[in-house]
């Protein structure tokens, strides 16, 4: 099975779903994945590798070789994207496997010996450790973002791109993941007042107050893991919020967090443990709010309230907006309350009548009632 193009064809290996570039071209054999299963994108990926032989051929040009783990490094010196952490993470686990290869050779599939690539290995072995799809395909999204800035952004001597090419590499889908037997996606959406109060009593202080913080502010685990002092802003009316700047939040805009009593209260309450940060840990910031800490509280909650296992940190924000929204909070406040972007400018809501109002739409939630509730959790 094959498509014929100027000396090189694409075919499709026994056992794998990919097309594989393979042929002679000025006198040049290649034999590589395109790294995709459909037809029409890996005829986009061999017509880019006939384009590249061909400047080459024609013209005596050399492609640079640059490693996965310079361009990994560029990344992270410069990105300021707030999951920065995050992708370093990823990228440290995938180094072993990929650090020193050129990054026209990485590629997912099996090669030439019907072995998997490197970058299959690290697939094949991230998945033993029965992780979600999710889990590792933000290592691969990470992949394809470096990949992309290297052909896109980046530039090398004489102004040429970093790379010359990138053939994006494919994530796993739900059928992947059904054969490589990863776990399914965890459940997102809101959780009760009962299952918040047999869960909560289960954390110790510091990790329990800091989701108090969260299903009272909606935050991401990021920003509250994050919360410093100098963003704190008190007014003389006795309403206090923090201005966290975009740096540090996900969509890169600034995020304002009004305070409804429960979360004033939390704050109040660690006020002078640090003198930068407020949520600390034997004097230094909490890195993870879903540590060890947090899962053997869930597991422990879990034995009195079986639905209490598929609960994340991500459901404490997705119950501040369930909660916003049950209690008649219009659509457009609760984008500001929940830091996602809306129609309305930001400064909209600096004026003092505004910010007042933001606080009586949030302190609705403060209310113990089960009737806010009233949507299910669902597998994504």
């Amino acid at each position: 099975m094959g498509r014929k193009t100027t000396g090189i064809k694409l075919v499709k290996r026994p056992g794998s779903s990919y097309w594989y570039a393979e042929g002679t071209l000025f006198k040049r054999r290649i034999r590589q994945s395109t790294g995709t299963a459909s037809e029409e994108e890996a005829i986009l990926v061999l017509n880019d590798i006939i384009y590249h032989l061909k400047r080459k051929h024609v013209y005596g040009e050399e492609d640079a070789v640059v490693d996965f783990n310079t361009v990994a490094a560029k990344h992270l010196n410069e990105s300021i994207k707030a999951s920065i952490k995050e992708d370093a993470r990823y990228i440290k686990e995938m180094a072993p496997y990929i650090g020193s290869l050129p990054m026209v050779e990485i590629y997912r599939g099996y090669d030439d010996r019907n072995g998997p690539t490197p970058l299959e290995r690290y697939i094949i072995d991230k998945a033993k450790t029965k992780v979600s799809a999710r889990t590792i395909n933000y290592g691969l999204v990470v992949l394809n973002i470096i990949g992309n800035k290297a052909v896109e952004r980046w530039r090398g001597a004489g102004g040429k791109p970093l790379l010359p090419y990138w053939n994006r590499v494919p994530l796993i889908d739900r059928e992947e993941a059904k054969s490589l037997d990863l776990k399914p996606k965890r459940a997102v959406g809101p959780i009760s007042w009962e299952e918040q109060t047999v869960l909560f009593n289960e954390l110790p202080d510091l990790n329990r107050d800091m989701c108090l913080f969260n299903v009272n502010t909606g935050c991401r685990r990021n920003e509250v893991c994050q919360l410093r002092w100098e963003w704190l802003v008190k007014r003389d009316d006795g309403l206090w919020y923090f201005e966290i700047p975009g740096d540090f939040v996900k969509n890169g805009l600034l995020r304002v967090v009004v305070l409804n009593d429960i979360a004033k209260s939390v704050i109040q309450r660690h006020m002078g443990d640090h003198p930068k940060f407020v949520f600390v840990y034997r004097g230094d910031p909490v890195k993870w709010m879903n540590g060890t800490a947090f899962k053997k509280a869930r597991k422990r909650a879990a034995k009195k309230i079986a639905s209490i296992r598929n609960v994340g940190i991500h459901n404490l924000k997705h119950t501040y907006g369930a909660r916003l929204r049950a209690a008649g909070v219009p659509e457009e406040d609760r984008y500001f309350l929940t830091g996602h972007k809306g129609k309305m400018s930001m400064t909209t809501y600096y004026s003092a009548p505004e910010l007042t109002k933001m606080l009586e739409y949030s302190n609705r939630v403060c209310k113990q009632d089960d009737n806010l509730i009233l949507l299910k959790r669902r597998t994504g």
